[in-house]
């Protein structure tokens, strides 16, 4: 892409930007890598819930705002050559860190520090103060290198600018994609960051050089250009790119957690979902800004750059208001599509390569291509119009990125605390397509559109906007639900909390974000009842306990059918589950969900539930994780030996912990942790600090006691029954086994990316 640039000031440059795009790619690619590991190493200390997870996101970009802005000042203080050698120190910066970050945060600020309480305002300022350094160092970067050479021309200096972006965007796109498929996979968190590492310093040794090598002879007297720099003017102008960068971050942010939430939900949101979306994402942003530093290089008037700008965001906006119309009503009525809608119905992710072909190609591309195509080639544009001084290039960039993030930051909290929980997705979508009519309007202000076609235009944006569905209808559609009375929801800044109820409301099933969960009523979900009352019945007295996962509440049910328990703590990540089952019980008359939801033995806790038992410091004779499915997102988290050990820890004498054992691997990791374990094939494993006492002549007087009877009977639950179904099934393991075979790790969650059947370990 150098050959297709205008001729710099000396033809000599040529080869040294070019090897700087690339290394620019490496340090982008990075800069991705990290922030899919920290965000997962600081979840371990903030949780893994909605809320946490968007203080880290923030934390992140508030850092980088800082280094764009300050990056900024540095670069228009500076000469080429100190530029470049800003850019080698950033780098470095953000090598030492990263080789450091595991021991930071992870064995430190989780595993040492004391805890801070619940706060989100003191999660975020200590997430912000522990990722301020390399945040801001990757944020120095963009400014600094964008004056690393001067080119004849300011529309050669933007265009340079632009491929720097196209160029880190690419990186990061492909950083996102990788780290998910391969690296974390093959290589575990941890060990993922040396390729970072590595690749940190690659960019810092070869910007050395390239300084040494390029730079010493043809910027030897540069250094009359640098120097102090006169204020940088807020001109009208730059005023109005201001409020377009900042207008342009809040809707980016926005959109992507609205395109993330409806996606997670088409495609059944899985430890890689998160991965294939953002780097369609970013991928999608870097060949839209290749396209617009291509449509700048051809000596275009400013009049048509600033039209093709309006344009482009114009269409930006209209396409996403259009296409999730489109989308929905299309997948609902069109026979060739229908296989997907029955697919949005269903509760399992279907991984197979020629069915992932379209929920993780086609569908995000539909939805996703164009408007972020259209956001980097919008990039482009704006920096060929508002790159006139080469004195304040640095300075217009760091604080055009700044205004963009603040913009980002407030769209991230805006649409998490305000638009999911109190208007909806849906509202939220109109709400911001509806930006599509404002720059129509601004296309007629400036005239560069006549009356008639501005008036078709608005006409039909308008139309597309209006006619994206109100949330309840948006919802039950992209839930695969054509009647409208089977489908219950609830949508707050947690999660889309469903049930789908069967055709005579009579039963259904409980999803979050898109994934079945579990069944109702209880008396046809064995295997929830089990996981509670199998311990329960097996412990002589088992008074506070605990379950991690609301979901149905058919576990909370199964757990609490001792009269001897006083108290049942259950941790849920989706604040909004509850009240979804409290409507299923008014629709469906099931007596047996109100009778769980009022059980005043019952404390629910809106909390991720390793957090909770962590900071907590309470113990219980029983603490029970509801079954969750070993491929989805965090799911590691419980599957751990770090989580074992935990909850290990949290047992009083002859507590019992409790786990779904879905893979091998949940099997060895158990066994690794706890010296007495209880396993019933493939189903259930229950774990010790003391020996394990299967007394079936007791456990079958508890089950029969009148208590017990009582409560799983209002289920329709013969408690002896099922416990008699599986009693052949269940055995005592040897104790102090040595345990062979792999397993799982904070830090190496095998089962959570093991998406392929040669990754998976067999029983």
């Amino acid at each position: 892409m150098i050959d297709s640039l205008p001729a710099p000031s000396s033809r000599r440059l040529s080869i040294p930007v070019l090897i700087l795009l690339l290394l620019f790619f490496l340090s982008g690619f990075a800069a991705l890598l990290y922030q899919v590991v920290w965000q997962r190493l600081l979840v371990f200390y903030t949780g893994s819930d909605t809320v946490s997870i968007s203080l880290i996101v923030s934390a992140f970009m508030s850092g980088l705002g800082l280094g764009y802005l300050a990056g900024g000042r540095l670069a228009d203080r500076s000469s080429a050559g100190a530029n470049l050698r800003y850019f080698v120190g950033a780098e470095l910066g953000i090598m030492a860190f990263a080789a450091l970050s595991k021991t930071i945060l992870y064995d430190y600020l989780y595993a040492s520090a004391p805890a801070l309480g619940d706060s989100p305002v003191v999660l975020y300022v200590v997430v912000f103060g522990v990722l301020l350094l390399p945040t801001f160092l990757m944020g120095v970067s963009l400014p600094v290198l964008s004056r690393a050479f001067r080119f004849g021309t300011m529309g050669q200096q933007a265009r340079y600018i632009s491929l720097l972006y196209f160029i880190n965007t690419l990186g990061a796109a492909f950083g996102a994609l990788i780290t998910g498929f391969l690296l974390v996979r093959r290589l575990g968190y941890d060990n993922a960051i040396w390729v970072g590492v590595a690749f940190n310093g690659i960019c810092a040794l070869s910007a050395l050089w390239l300084g040494r090598r390029w730079l010493s002879t043809s910027t030897s007297n540069e250094s009359t250009d640098a120097g102090k720099p006169g204020p940088l003017l807020f001109t009208p102008e730059l005023t109005a790119w201001s409020v377009q960068y900042f207008l342009s971050g809040f809707a980016a942010l926005s959109l992507e957690l609205i395109w993330f939430r409806v996606l997670e939900t088409l495609i059944k949101s899985v430890s890689l979902t998160f991965s294939v979306l953002l780097a369609i994402y970013l991928g999608s942003m870097a060949i839209g800004t290749l396209v617009g530093t291509w449509l700048t290089r051809s000596g275009r008037s400013a009049a048509w750059r600033e039209r093709a700008f309006l344009t482009a965001q114009t269409v930006l906006y209209g396409y996403t208001a259009l296409s999730i119309t489109v989308f929905i009503n299309a997948v609902s009525r069109v026979a060739g599509l229908r296989f997907l809608w029955d697919y949005f119905a269903s509760g399992e992710p279907v991984l197979s390569p020629g069915f992932s072909v379209f929920t993780y190609g086609a569908v995000p591309l539909f939805l996703l291509f164009i408007p972020t195509f259209l956001m980097g080639l919008s990039f482009s544009l704006s920096q060929s119009l508002i790159q006139d001084n080469y004195d304040q290039v640095g300075r217009k960039v760091g604080w055009l990125q700044f205004i963009n993030i603040v913009g980002s930051a407030l769209g991230a909290w805006a649409i998490t605390w305000v638009g999911f929980p109190l208007y909806g997705t849906a509202t939220m979508l109109r709400v911001i397509t509806a930006l599509s009519i404002v720059y129509a309007g601004i296309l007629f202000a400036r005239q560069y559109w006549p009356p008639f076609a501005t008036s078709v235009v608005v006409v039909l944006l308008l139309l597309a906007v209006l006619t994206i569905p109100k949330n309840a209808r948006f919802w039950q559609l992209l839930n695969g639900i054509d009647n409208v009375s089977t489908f219950l929801f609830d949508e707050n800044e947690s999660a889309v909390s469903v049930i789908k109820m069967a055709p005579g409301r009579n039963s259904g099933v409980v999803f979050v974000n898109g994934l079945g969960q579990s069944g109702l009523p209880y008396a046809i979900d064995d295997v929830h009842t089990l996981l509670g009352a199998l311990p329960v019945m097996i412990h002589p007295k088992p008074e506070h306990v605990a379950v991690i996962g609301l979901g149905s509440a058919g576990t909370v049910n199964g757990i609490a059918g001792r009269a001897e328990t006083r108290r049942i703590d259950c941790f849920e990540i989706a604040s909004n589950q509850a009240d979804v089952l409290a409507e299923y019980a008014a629709q469906a008359n099931d007596t047996a969900v109100n009778a769980v939801l009022s059980d005043p033995r019952l404390r629910l806790i809106f909390r991720d539930g390793r957090y909770a038992i962590r900071n907590r410091n309470v113990f219980y004779d029983v603490i029970e994780a509801d079954a969750l499915r070993p491929i989805s997102a965090y799911s590691g988290n419980v599957y751990s030996r770090e989580y074992f050990e935990l909850i290990r820890s949290r047992l009083k004498p002859g507590g019992l912990a409790v786990t779904w054992c879905p893979t091998a691997r949940v099997l060895n990791t158990f066994r690794s942790v706890f010296p007495y374990v209880a396993y019933c094939d493939r189903l259930v494993l229950i774990g010790s600090n003391q020996p394990i006492q299967l007394d079936w002549l007791s456990i079958r007087q508890r089950a029969g006691s009148t208590f017990s009877r009582q409560h799983y009977g209002r289920s329709g639950i013969d408690i002896t029954a099922l416990l008699e179904k599986y009693r052949t099934d269940l055995r005592l393991l040897p104790a102090g086994a040595q345990v062979t075979g792999e397993i799982n790790t904070d830090l190496f969650p095998r089962d959570e990316y093991s998406i392929r059947t040669s990754d998976r370990a067999a029983f």
